[in-house]
């Protein structure tokens, strides 16, 4: 087990397929956010700390992911079969990058590790107040800390996406699609990952009755998820039933998906923009994962 970054971001990871959020396709959100870590830089020299910049790398595509995102049906059957939700298949192909991407090492983690309890509270305490500053400085946004940035990421997705429920076509598709599932749920936005969903809380409910010592706490407004730990041979018959439920939820949204995707996409990456995000590829998708550990 390990404790990973939590960052609150809103994300499609039940559509589509993978844990990764979709690219903007535009470079001025990644321009925004190399400025930030610039002035982020800056305002803890001044403060006589040390910070190394550290822009998320340029997001890099997938095999078939730009299909999926735009509701591709054979796309998402595809990966479907392979790797379910991409829950327990990282488990099973550990690899395999498709569901194990290769993590963005903070370049500060070294000198993070070499301070004593001291003196990373009060860098951390420095590092939020001068990232609140960047935020505000580039982007005109208030903030009070990095997590902040993430809520207020979340709450705009989660408000711009809301007009889908509101969207003729795509209401009644999802009663069907619903109905398809057996589910009294039928907005939109609760639809796409609902089967996702159910999929994490079993894994880590799997993972929490292995997890030794004392439970993390939960946060207000927070959920602590578990990823579990398992070996190949331990995690495959998961796979199989996510498989077989993630299939399954793909028929039942054959006509629901390929209308909800494309504005679902263009929505959140237009929000991404504003936020200065290129793609937030390696951020968690909290609407479905809250705080991994």
């Amino acid at each position: 087990m390990f404790i990973a970054k939590a960052v609150a971001v809103t994300l499609l990871a039940g559509s589509f397929g993978g844990l990764t959020s979709p690219p903007s396709g535009d470079a001025t959100a990644y321009e925004k956010q190399t400025q930030q870590e610039a002035k982020r830089v800056a305002c803890m020299m001044e403060r006589g700390l040390d910070y190394v910049a550290s822009p998320e790398p340029r997001y890099t595509w997938q095999p078939g992911e730009q299909e999926r995102l735009a509701g591709d049906l054979e796309a998402l059957r595809e990966y479907r079969a392979k790797y379910g939700f991409g829950v327990w298949s990282p488990n099973v192909y550990p690899k395999d990058k498709v569901v194990n991407p290769v993590q963005h090492e903070d370049p500060n983690n070294k000198m993070l590790m070499s301070l004593s309890a001291g003196q990373l509270k009060k860098w951390r305490a420095a590092d939020d107040a001068c990232f609140s500053q960047a935020v505000k400085e580039v982007l005109g946004k208030t903030v009070t800390s990095q997590e902040d940035y993430y809520d207020q990421l979340e709450a705009a997705v989660d408000k711009s996406l809301s007009v889908l429920d509101q969207d003729k076509q795509l209401v009644q598709l999802g009663k069907q699609f619903a109905m398809c599932l057996g589910v009294g749920e039928t907005r939109p936005t609760a639809l796409d990952g609902l089967s996702h969903t159910k999929i994490v809380r079993q894994a880590s409910d799997v993972a929490k009755k292995a997890w030794k010592g004392e439970l993390p706490k939960e946060t207000e407004g927070k959920t602590v998820i578990f990823r579990p730990n398992l070996k190949p041979a331990q995690a495959r018959p998961y796979l199989d039933k996510e498989i077989k439920t993630a299939l399954r939820d793909l028929e039942c949204g054959k006509a629901f998906y390929p209308a909800y995707l494309p504005k679902a996409v263009e929505i959140t990456s237009r929000v991404y923009q504003e936020f200065g995000r290129e793609g937030a590829a390696q951020a968690v998708p909290s609407r479905i994962y809250g705080k991994l550990v």
